[in-house]
C-alpha cells in the first residue's frame, strides 16, 4: 500500500508527520498524532462498468463453437485414417497370403477371406478388390481355375474403400480409400 509522508508545522511550532494512505475501500486516509486518522476524500460510491464482468463468458460462447467445430472435424478425420491404415494392413496381409497360396484352385477367394478378416470394421460389401496375376487381372473375390500363379511370377492385390467426411451432418467431399500390395508368387 503506498505511503506519502509530508511533514507539516501545527500552531504551536510542533512538527506533525502525516502519512497519508489509500484505504482498503479506496478513500484516502491521513494518518496523525497518536494514530488518529481521517478521512480526506470521501469514498465514492461507484457503479459497475459495463464490459468488466462476465467477459470470460462471453470469450467462452464465441471460442466454443469453434473449437468444437474443430475437434468433431479432427475427431472424423481420425476415423478416415484409421480405417486407412486398417485396409493397408488388411491388404498386405492378403498379399503375403496370395504369395504362397499356389496350390489352391480359387487363391482370390481364400486372399478375400483373408482381407475380410483382416479388416473387421470395414464393411465387406464396400471393399472393392481386383487381383493381377503375372499381368491377368480379375476384378472382384474370385480368380477360379487360373493357372496364373507360377514360381516367380508376381502377384498384386488392389483394394478401394469409399469413406465420407461428415461433420455435424455437413457432407464433405468424399474420398475413396486405396491400398495396394504386390508380391512374388513363391
Amino acid at each position: 500500500m503506498p505511503r506519502l509522508k509530508e511533514v507539516l508545522s501545527d500552531q504551536n511550532g510542533q512538527t506533525v508527520v502525516l502519512t497519508a494512505m489509500r484505504a482498503m475501500n479506496g478513500a484516502l486516509q491521513l494518518g496523525g498524532i497518536r494514530g488518529a486518522r481521517r478521512f480526506l476524500i470521501a469514498p465514492t460510491r461507484t457503479l459497475p462498468v459495463c464490459g468488466e464482468h462476465g467477459g470470460a463468458l462471453v470469450e467462452i460462447a464465441v471460442v466454443l463453437p469453434v473449437m468444437l467445430l474443430l475437434m468433431t472435424g479432427i475427431f472424423s478425420i481420425s476415423i478416415a485414417l484409421y480405417q486407412k491404415l486398417e485396409l493397408a494392413e488388411a491388404v498386405s496381409a492378403g498379399g503375403r497370403f496370395l504369395a504362397v497360396d499356389r496350390g489352391d484352385t480359387d487363391p482370390c477367394a481364400m486372399t478375400a477371406a483373408k482381407i475380410y478378416a483382416a479388416a473387421p470394421s470395414l464393411s465387406q460389401k464396400k471393399i472393392s478388390l481386383t487381383f493381377v496375376l503375372n499381368g491377368t487381372s480379375y476384378p472382384g473375390a474370385t480368380c477360379s481355375g487360373t493357372t496364373n500363379m507360377v514360381s516367380g511370377g508376381t502377384a498384386h492385390v488392389n483394394a478401394t474403400y469409399p469413406c465420407s467426411l461428415n461433420v455435424y451432418g455437413v457432407k464433405f467431399s468424399a474420398c475413396s480409400l486405396g491400398e495396394s500390395a504386390t508380391e512374388v508368387v513363391q
